[in-house]
């Protein structure tokens, strides 16, 4: 019995594993003071960043994100159908006739 625990415990052991040897106690308390004032520093830090002022209000860019978006629309259909496409004018997209008579074609009217 006694030569299997001997066994045991060297099978147990690693090879080449080194014996943890805790810290004494000042230098870990010198190390959690360093901590603490680390992070009150990062805190003050995030306060004075935390005053930050908006030049544009979040409601007023989700307007213009919209109203851009509707635009840039618009002039890609003008440039597509006037430019690109067979039509003659470019404002020509934007009239309800034109769409009327797409929507009849579809339908076959």
């Amino acid at each position: 019995m006694a030569s299997e625990d001997k066994q045991n415990q060297k099978s147990r052991k690693l090879k080449g594993a080194k014996k943890f040897k805790p810290k004494e106690k000042e230098d870990t308390q010198k190390d959690q003071s360093k901590r603490k004032a680390a992070k009150e520093e990062r805190k003050k830090e995030k306060k004075q960043k935390k005053g930050r002022i908006r030049y544009i209000p979040v409601w007023l860019r989700f307007v213009l994100a919209i109203v851009l978006s509707i635009v840039a629309l618009a002039v890609g259909m003008m440039v597509g159908y006037g430019v690109i496409g067979e039509g003659d004018e470019p404002s020509a997209v934007l009239d309800r006739s034109l769409w009327e008579s797409l929507y009849d074609y579809i339908r076959g009217k």
